[in-house]
């Protein structure tokens, strides 16, 4: 399938942190041919495994699959509720569209004839709510609410969605096992797809402790350049992933990215991280026995709102730069087991 076609796929489905198993599902059926395996460990990450020759060494791709969402907090008189909106800022809510358990509804608010004269109001979540309608079977407290926007394409080469945070790094995976299916690789490539990244990367805190991968690429979205931005030096939509360097990544990893995406030329960015990414690769370096982990970022606009935005060009080249890495001798010549050489 193409960027686009993984995107819409990938975007219209509904998997809040504990509720990833529907990408799963998918991700299983669509890209039964190009894995020989696939399992799920005990922290519910889903893990699709490309053999490679015995002994070889293990290369892991991760990114997460679960994404911001509503909680609903309270029901009240009338068909409406309080929710909870961990991570999103509420300036976005009132008047969209939302769905929960199959019923739609919509996030209310005081109307400013109500208000008091000449008193500004700033509406929190605690000053919104849902309105449902009037109905016996509200969805219960505790489940989560989504956006109910539509996916769409924006000029030729922007995808505007709710939840690209992190499906278009789940998508840039799918297209890089696609794009090696068939092929005899000189790594055992592990595709894993993490739970709970959004709510604490509790996910990747698991993920490597039975699957001890000798390198690890974590896949995710940062903030892309925008306008009101105060900082000038974010990474652009349209000129490639962006390649983390700071204390969580070995040299040697971000080398190896940059002279393969050279080698290939596949655009990519640098995007300075002197400190935690915010990413499940600050839990995953640590995780198990340690991993030797490197970050490599699609740029995304208004991150956490019921409309996100990437660029079409840097997810298909994302995907193309982690099938490259797969092929690539350059990753495992100086790497010795655990990682050490690639200091």
């Amino acid at each position: 399938m193409t960027a686009v076609e993984w995107l819409e796929r990938l975007t219209a489905l509904r998997a809040a942190s504990g509720h990833e198993e529907v990408v799963f599902d998918e991700l299983r059926r669509l890209l039964a041919p190009s894995f020989d395996r696939s399992e799920t460990d005990a922290a519910g990450n889903l893990l699709l495994w490309r053999d490679g020759p015995p002994g070889a060494p293990r290369l892991l791709f991760t990114a997460h699959a679960d994404q911001v969402a509503l909680w609903l907090s309270k029901h009240l008189p009338g068909g409406f509720a309080r929710f909870a909106a961990p991570a999103i800022d509420p300036v976005c809510l009132p008047a969209l569209e939302v769905e929960a358990k199959g019923r739609h509804g919509v996030v209310g608010m005081l109307p400013p004839h109500l208000r008091q004269s000449g008193v500004e109001v700033k509406e929190g979540e605690k000053d919104l709510y849902i309105d449902f309608g009037p109905a016996q079977d509200l969805p219960a407290v505790g489940e989560p609410v989504y956006f109910a926007t539509v996916p769409r394409l924006l000029g030729e080469d922007r995808f505007c969605a709710a939840g690209l945070d992190d499906r278009a790094s789940v998508a840039a995976i799918a297209l890089a096992l696609e794009e090696l299916q068939g092929e005899d690789l000189p790594v055992t490539v592990l595709a894993a797809f993490t739970v709970q990244e959004e709510t604490g990367r509790s996910g990747a805190a698991y993920l490597c402790r039975e699957t001890q991968p000798d390198a690890a690429v974590v896949l995710d979205v940062t903030f892309g350049q925008q306008p009101e931005v105060a900082e000038p030096d974010l990474p652009l939509l349209g000129q490639g992933a962006a390649v983390g360097i700071g204390p969580n990544v070995p040299p040697g990893l971000h080398r190896w990215l940059e002279s393969t995406a050279a080698a290939e030329g596949i655009a990519c960015q640098r995007e300075p991280l002197p400190g935690d990414s915010g990413t499940d690769g600050w839990r995953l370096q640590v995780a198990g026995l340690g991993v030797p982990t490197a970050l490599l970022s699609i740029p995304l606009t208004s991150m956490h709102s019921p409309q996100e935005v990437v660029s079409i060009r840097d997810v298909a080249s994302c995907g193309h730069l982690l099938a490259a890495l797969a092929r690539s001798p350059l990753s495992w010549d100086h790497a010795g087991k655990g990682g050490t050489a690639w200091i």
